[in-house]
């Protein structure tokens, strides 16, 4: 196979079997459909002087003491939760239920998984009437908060999660008197997005943030700020190098961004056991193989993506928010983008994992926007 080879013991079996890993895992990037894995199995359901408590296994994940969300039957299903001060014992963390969000509660052994979100709807979060909800040229739904500043916030939610990811800054910027604008992508699930089934990984999305601003000002934006969560930010960055629009563009904010596939494929080999070099197979693999393309996907040169190789961002200030416990991409590479260009700056919210920042420390995580934007004039 073309541009595809693994080093391994010439053993047909194991080729095969690491072969066939490789390919689930390249497919796994470029697939947008199918269930959502559970990091960890509940343990156990209980109620006790009028509260609910979910006990979950101890591990990297369920170690914060953030308020956080909690998510099961692949995300249908959601509750704020936060650990309880006493704990069972030194293998499961106890959870309180602070807020249910669906009427149902996960049995015991139900896959779950926690997350910052805190809410996915703008009600969840006291926006009642003072929002709006419109499509955009591509179809897709974006949620409108508006304001007095013709200076425009737009969110950009990460790799298969949803608007909501992005609701818990709304707050802060509707204080500060900035009109904001969450948007869908065009792979998430009806009906915000479209259902598409395929990504790019940033090589065509960054088309629909270009869409998004057409879109602001249209609606009287005169200045833009991006935020950008995760791959959300992968995609940012490739709008400022790729689009027109990105004149109109004053700053991005860039949070547990995701800045080069190879680096956090080679991440998350080492994280399932493997040796780093199966990550380096599986982008090789979304580059070249032919398999890829035979079941419907296109090869995509990842490397092309990267914001940490031959890519510069034009001069515009970035704030990256960051903590090198992510645990989900090669975090690391905050100091190469900042190495690359000279307008980043780069504040880290110790201890917190991936796209928790803001769970884990909301004092110092809304001080360095804040302080940010003055800086900048923002």
């Amino acid at each position: 196979m073309k541009g595809y080879r693994l080093a391994l013991p010439r053993r047909k079996g194991l080729e095969l079997i690491v072969y066939l890993k490789v390919l689930a895992a390249a497919i796994g990037l470029l697939k947008m459909a199918g269930p959502y894995k559970g990091e960890c199995r509940v343990r156990n359901v209980s109620h006790e002087d009028g509260q609910i408590f979910i006990d979950l296994p101890v591990n990297a994940e369920t170690k914060s003491k953030a308020v956080q969300s909690l998510f099961w039957n692949s995300r249908q299903s959601h509750a704020v939760v936060q650990a309880a001060k006493t704990q069972r014992n030194e293998t499961l963390v106890r959870y309180r239920v602070l807020r249910q969000l669906s009427e149902d509660l996960p049995e015991v052994g139900t896959p779950v998984s926690l997350s910052g979100w805190l809410g996915s709807r703008p009600e969840h979060f006291g926006f009642i009437d003072g929002y709006q909800e419109v499509k955009i040229a591509n179809g897709t739904t974006s949620w409108i908060f508006p304001n007095q500043s013709s200076t425009w916030v737009i969110h950009v939610h990460g790799r298969r999660a949803g608007m909501g990811e992005t609701l818990r800054n709304v707050e802060q910027f509707a204080q500060l008197g900035y009109s904001q604008m969450t948007i869908s992508m065009k792979t998430d699930a009806k009906p915000f997005g479209l259902g598409k089934k395929v990504s790019r990984l940033g090589a065509t999305e960054w088309v629909e943030i270009e869409q998004a601003v057409q879109f602001a000002r249209a609606a009287g934006a005169s200045d833009i700020v991006l935020f950008g969560w995760s791959q959300g930010a992968l995609i940012s960055g490739l709008f400022l190098i790729n689009s027109l629009e990105a004149k109109h563009v004053q700053g991005a904010i860039f949070d547990s961004p995701l800045l080069d596939y190879r680096n956090t494929m080679r991440f998350q080999a080492e994280k399932g056991g493997y040796e780093r070099y199966l990550g380096d197979s599986v982008v090789n693999a979304i580059r070249d193989s032919k398999p890829i393309r035979l079941l419907g996907y296109k090869n995509v040169d990842v490397d092309k993506v990267s914001l940490i190789r031959d890519l510069k961002l034009p001069d515009v200030p970035v704030l990256v928010l960051y903590s090198m416990n992510d645990g989900h991409v090669a975090i690391e590479d905050v100091h190469k983008f900042k190495a690359l260009n000279a307008e980043v700056q780069l504040v880290e919210i110790p201890n917190a994992r991936h796209c928790r920042l803001y769970n884990e420390d909301q004092e110092r995580y809304k001080s360095a926007i804040g302080s940010w934007l003055k800086q900048n004039d923002i």
